[in-house]
Formats: C-alpha cells, structure tokens, sequence
C-alpha cells in the first residue's frame, strides 16, 4: 500500500516537473522573440537617431518642397526625405514583429499602416521613394504582409495615383482655419 502511494508521488511530481519544464521552454521561446523584437527595434532607431541629427532645422523646409516641388529636390534634401519616409516604415516593421511575438494584436499594426500610409507615401516623393526602394528589401526585412497592406493602402482605387494626399490634407486644415 505504501509503496503503491509512494510510485503515485512520485508520478504526480514527475508530470509536475514535465509540466513546469514545458512551461519554462515556452517562456525562453517568447522571452527570445520579445529579445529579437527589441534588437530590431534598437537597432533601427538608431538609424532613425542619426538620420534626425542629419535633418537638422532643416527638415520642416524639405518636407514642405517635398510636397510642393519634389522634382527639384537636391540630394541632401532627398537623404533627409528618406530619413523621414523610413522611418514610419521602420515602425511598421516593428509593429509587426511585435505581433508575431504575441505583444499587440494583428489589428494594431494594421491600423497604423491605414492611418499613416498615405500620409507619408501619398505624394510624389513618398510613392517614388516605395516604388525605388520597397523592391530591393527582401521580405526578412519588409514582412510580406506589412508590404501588402502598404500596397493596399497606396493603390487603394479611392485615392488617385497622382494626388499628394499630404499637401490636400494641409490645405483642408488651411482653408477650414480660414473658414472658421
């Protein structure tokens, strides 16, 4: 009888051990991919760091001739325009790694691309910008389905091709100001 009692023990607490290594692999497992999301994310913003360094005082100047006369961007204007444009990109990527590991649903990063695509690539340069750079990104980098939703997003058949969803939305605000 004892012994019976005694082999029971010892089964339960060897399930209890099995159990608790389980759960203990399923945390490194989640405790890697929240480090892995971490990693790109710091090592991203430092880009994003440098590159607002770089923009200096300058950047409200070139986004506003970015949405007005992009085809006479000089270069240095343009590398600040692409500090600007990565970096909404930049979170997005992040964003969807940070669903991957569990820590914000699917629906948030896709909101964020709807709310701020056109933003930052609905004008001329920032669709020009996509359509140079989105090709040369392999999709370890751009998430196949972060570049979908982008894509959606800019060729939605609401928004035309060639509009500057950017300079419209400025100008909306504008001439409410003015109205009001």
């Amino acid at each position: 009888m004892n012994k019976e009692i005694s082999t029971r023990w010892v089964i339960a607490t060897n399930i209890g051990v099995l159990v608790g290594l389980i759960s203990v692999i399923f945390q490194l497992i989640e405790d890697r991919n929240l480090l892995r999301v971490s990693l790109t994310n710091d090592y991203y913003s430092s880009y994003i760091h440098a590159d607002t360094i770089f923009a200096g005082e300058n950047l409200p100047a070139v986004f506003e001739k970015a949405l007005l006369d992009p085809e006479n961007l000089s270069m240095s204007e343009m590398r600040v325009m692409e500090a600007q444009t990565f970096s909404p990109i930049n979170r997005w990527i992040n964003l969807y790694r940070m669903s991957e590991a569990g820590i914000v649903d699917d629906t948030f990063w896709e909101t964020q691309i709807d709310l701020d695509a056109t933003f930052y690539l609905g004008t001329p340069y920032g669709r020009a910008y996509w359509e140079v750079s989105s090709p040369l990104w392999s999709s370890d980098f751009l998430p196949d389905a972060v570049r979908q939703r982008i894509e959606e997003r800019l060729y939605d058949e609401k928004f035309e091709p060639n509009s500057n969803y950017t300079k419209n939305y400025y100008e909306d605000i504008k001439n409410t100001l003015i109205n009001n």
